[in-house]
């Protein structure tokens, strides 16, 4: 009888719909995998060419999960390179805002799909803002998943702003629970464009994402209270949405690439004596910034691999540069196996352009950081590591335009890796390390099933779902 009755139950069907980009995909991934775990019916939106990758993604995981994934064809744009489907790809030219322009033709496209599909929710992301509208026709609720940190998301998010000078965007909201994480003045002259309507699509940047977390059923953010509790706790109180944290995902490591010319360069070293220097797969140091990094990395002393994305054409390294450093430091232009590179004992500090997904891999593995922000909401994630949770660093740079010196990069890196203050911040990241990671990341499995409960107890049409 009780078999009987377990079988006409249904699954919770739930739709995910990530913005195309790498960072983005990747936090859908994990979370629409604990969520199939859980007994939830999984579709995955996304374009032909991200199913494309994403499926052989999954083919390498054990179990394979069965998630189904829908491609919804991206619409043509003037301008936009064809088979330029993700941010990674729009490099080879066009730009990001043309890739917008096709996601938001892609409206009527996603609503003929959810009425064949019919599911019970959709997650998604802050760039298809459009998603609530075509949701809320369908009587179908919608959950954003905001896949950056809550420190920075909510600085960014918490007020409504119309036409920002770059002074307004310094300051934070008011009860905002750290004074240290802020914007400076030239990240904030940085970040007006996303501020401004785009004259051809009538909306900013940052409409977009106040619009989803307004209009949502509830917001789910990827961290957890042991990390960000002050942010989440205050991002609760000042929002009518329910915030929901669903923990830091950590896939389980792959084996080991063989061959890899960076892990066995890193087997030559000695232990916690490298510190690894990637920007992630959005960054692109300018020539000036380059040269910066390069030569502070050169007068620390400090043994160092450099994994520069976009560099297809090769670096343009100081004159000389690769003999004075030969033997201590290794630049590859190539992808890398960054998980891999920080879980290496020889792995000593990590210096990065704090992403919030680096920043978790960072703290994963318990690797203190050197940050250098790069664009965005970076800088309050670099002040959030260096001032709130002191596992690191930041490099300072010129207060009026954010030039980056190569004494300043010099100065950071030996203050994680070679001075007194280092042994505080490695026991601090490995603090943390040990929290998130311990008995199998029973943080996570937590949020997750919270987040779990939260979906049964909302299910619409559906009293005893699986």
């Amino acid at each position: 009888m009780e078999e009987i009755e377990k079988q006409q139950q249904r699954k919770i069907h739930v739709v995910m719909f990530p913005w195309l980009a790498h960072g983005h995909i990747t936090p859908y991934v994990e979370l629409a995998k604990s969520l199939h775990t859980h007994g939830f019916r999984i579709s995955f939106a996304s374009t032909p060419l991200n199913i494309a990758r994403l499926k052989q993604q999954l083919l390498q995981a054990q179990p394979v999960p069965e998630i189904d994934l829908v491609e919804l064809p991206l619409p043509s744009v003037e301008g936009l390179p064809a088979g330029a489907e993700s941010t990674g790809d729009v490099k080879r030219g066009g730009t990001i805002p043309l890739l917008i322009e096709a996601l938001d033709r892609c409206d009527k496209p996603f609503e003929a799909l959810l009425r064949r599909l019919s599911p019970d929710f959709i997650i998604h992301d802050g760039v298809q803002y459009w998603t609530p509208r075509v949701a809320r026709s369908l009587g179908i609720p919608v959950i954003y998943f905001s896949v950056i940190g809550v420190a920075s998301t909510y600085f960014t998010e918490g007020r409504e702003r119309n036409n920002p000078t770059a002074e307004d965007l310094t300051v934070a909201p008011p009860g905002y629970p750290s004074p240290a994480v802020r914007r400076r003045l030239f990240e904030a002259q940085k970040c007006l464009l996303v501020h401004r309507k785009d004259p051809k699509l009538g909306i900013s940047f940052m409409e977009r994402l106040s619009i989803c977390a307004e209009e949502c059923l509830a917001i789910a953010c990827n961290s957890c209270v042991e990390l960000e509790g002050a942010f989440i706790e205050y991002w609760g109180k000042t929002t009518e949405r329910p915030v929901l944290p669903v923990g830091i995902s950590m896939p389980p490591l792959p084996p080991r690439p063989p061959g890899d010319r960076c892990l066995d360069w890193l087997d030559c070293q000695t232990a916690r004596s490298v510190v690894l220097v990637s920007f992630g797969t959005e960054c692109t140091p300018t020539r000036e910034e380059m040269a910066a990094l390069a030569l502070g990395l050169e007068e620390s002393l400090v043994p160092f691999l450099c994994i520069l994305l976009g560099h297809d054409g090769g670096v343009a390294l100081p004159e000389g540069y690769e003999d004075r450093t030969r033997g201590r430091g290794l630049v590859v232009t190539k992808w890398a196996p960054q998980l891999h590179i920080l879980n290496h004992p020889s792995t000593g500090a990590f210096l990065t352009h704090c992403g919030w997904n680096s920043v978790t891999e960072g703290l994963r593995f318990g690797v203190p950081f050197v940050a250098l922000p790069m664009q965005y909401e970076q800088g309050l994630n670099a002040r959030l590591i260096a001032e709130v949770l002191k596992i690191g660093v930041e490099v300072k740079r010129n207060d009026e335009d954010g030039t980056i010196y190569k004494e300043e990069i010099c100065r950071a890196v030996r203050a994680v890796m070679v001075e007194e203050n280092g042994r505080q911040f490695r026991s601090n990241v490995a603090k943390f390390s040990k929290v998130l990671t311990a008995n199998e990341c029973q943080i996570r499995e937590t949020n997750i099933r919270n987040f779990v409960s939260f979906l049964r107890g909302k299910a619409p049409n559906n009293e005893n779902p699986l």
